[in-house]
């Protein structure tokens, strides 16, 4: 592999960690909103 072969590899790994990583945060965020709108309805039916 030339050079530009392993920079090309290297941006594209990079860019897939990059994007593995947002839509790991993407669900836990999503898991996050689910689990307050539980506590709060939780929460108001409580009282």
């Amino acid at each position: 592999m030339n050079e530009l072969g392993f920079l090309f590899a290297g941006y594209a790994v990079v860019w897939v960690a990059l994007g593995g990583y947002m839509l790991a945060v993407g669900r836990r965020q999503s898991t996050l909103r689910r689990e307050i709108a539980r506590l709060e309805q939780e929460f108001r039916t409580g009282e």
